[in-house]
């Protein structure tokens, strides 16, 4: 038996009772890493010595009961700082001084008795809805012919292909959407938590990537890695009751939406009726000013994050980003005439009210993922052009900071996962995995894909 491909839970589960060796269930999951080439450019760093010693670790404590996480294996995005690493900010130009100290998510997740076996790749300063640099072209394991999405498509295709059973990866405003994108691009569950949406001149250092989210292949290993990232005891899912849901395929910001993505979305409203629940089909209120605050946040993001490594060597469309950024930041226009996520938080706070809907449904991305490709290498227009509406769906409630959720729910005609996302106004955290874990229940969507074997 190998332990690659079990969920968090079993994993967690084993390990407290004694009848599984965290040690040895790292060691499966590097093998897995080793042998399969399903991550190949995917990982930029492999923790082979040091995760095999803090898995060893965890096997002398005495009282594991304790740990919600004993023994799980997790990939966390380059750009998360872990003692004695170097954090990549998404490419060899954007590389930091080794950190003395870890993040505050890896503490929490470390904490919690999980091993970090692995760095995920990143788009260069966490800005890209697709993931690849330097030659690397990470391929989706549905369909090696598109890419992994971003910004954390490195942690999320480890998880997809089983390299790890959680990953931890970038989320918040100016972040193409955070881990949901990948998620949706690569057939998993993401959450981004709830946050409220930081002043851009009196709280810079929220726009330099601070925010964190979870994937996993399953609700309840994505509510297990959440709840030990709040300090919280990992809640069960269970019967939300009858909601008032709200549906959408309308995308938010300018995005061609096909009809495999209408398709799925329409099959997971109807199962939603079918679970008990009350569905409508309404447009979301963002306000008159989301395409330019979003724009905004985007720009003021890659400049103030260019800051923490200096913009020689960046790509060139980041290098024109930056460019945009640094004015539009520097002319205080951002949360000015642009708008900012407080202004849109409040305009779908008092949409979801004034309706009384529970949560809102959408596609994940508006169509199959972006085509696998050097995009990183292609100018500013055309990453504008045919790239960022892969994020139209997800990058709105990450700028407003609403909670939001990312589960699969098929596959599409042309193989690529089918997801959605639910949305919730604030304090639905809770209601969102419940609804979640219904669906996966009823649809019974694959958790890896059809090619991916455990031999």
């Amino acid at each position: 038996m190998s332990w690659s491909g079990t969920t968090a839970q079993q994993i967690a589960k084993a390990v407290r009772r004694g009848d599984a060796d965290a040690a040895i269930v790292v060691d499966h999951h590097l093998r897995r890493i080793e042998d399969h080439r399903e991550t190949e450019g995917a990982l930029t760093s492999v923790r082979k010595i040091e995760s095999l010693a803090e898995a060893a670790a965890v096997d002398e404590i005495d009282n594991r009961d304790s740990l919600p996480a004993a023994g799980v294996p997790v990939a966390v995005c380059e750009q998360l700082a872990v003692t004695g690493h170097a954090p990549r900010l998404g490419s060899n130009a954007a590389v930091l001084p080794i950190a003395d100290t870890d993040h505050q998510a890896v503490q929490r997740i470390r904490g919690a008795g999980a091993v970090i076996v692995a760095f995920g790749r990143s788009s260069e300063l966490g800005l890209w809805p697709a993931t690849d640099d330097d030659g690397n072209v990470p391929a989706n394991p549905w369909r090696p012919d598109r890419g992994i999405g971003g910004p954390s498509g490195g942690t999320a295709l480890a998880v997809a292909t089983g390299a790890a059973p959680i990953g931890i990866g970038l989320d918040g405003p100016g972040s193409a959407g955070g881990v949901r994108t990948a998620a949706a691009a690569c057939g998993i569950v993401a959450y981004s938590p709830e946050h409220v949406p930081a002043d851009i001149n009196t709280d810079p250092e929220h726009w330099l990537g601070a925010h964190t989210g979870v994937m996993a292949t399953t609700v309840e290993d994505a509510a297990l890695a959440y709840a030990a990232l709040t300090h919280r005891h990992p809640r069960s899912t269970g019967d939300p009751g009858r909601l008032r849901i709200a549906a959408t395929n309308v995308a938010p910001l300018l995005a061609r939406v096909d009809d495999d993505a209408t398709k799925w979305l329409l099959k997971a409203v109807r199962s939603l009726t079918d679970l008990g629940h009350d569905t409508f089909r309404a447009k979301p209120r963002f306000g008159a000013r989301l395409t330019p605050a979003s724009s905004g946040a985007w720009t003021c993001a890659a400049y103030l994050r260019s800051l923490k490594c200096g913009p020689d060597g960046l790509q060139r469309r980041t290098k024109r980003l930056v460019s945009v950024g640094e004015k539009t930041y520097l002319r205080g226009l951002f949360g000015g005439v642009l708008g900012d996520g407080n202004r849109v938080r409040r305009h779908l706070e008092d949409w979801f009210d004034l309706e009384d809907y529970d949560l809102l449904i959408t596609p994940g991305l508006p169509a199959a993922p972006p085509a696998a490709k050097e995009w990183s290498t292609e100018t500013l227009r055309a990453n504008v052009t045919h790239l960022a509406s892969a994020a139209a769906f997800t990058a709105p409630f990450g700028l407003a900071g609403l909670p939001a959720l990312v589960v699969p729910v098929g596959m599409r005609s042309d193989g690529a996962p089918a997801t959605v996302q639910l949305v919730g106004p604030p304090g639905s955290t809770g209601r969102l995995f419940d609804v979640a874990a219904q669906l996966v229940a009823k649809l019974r969507p694959r958790r890896y894909a059809p090619g991916l074997s455990w031999d």
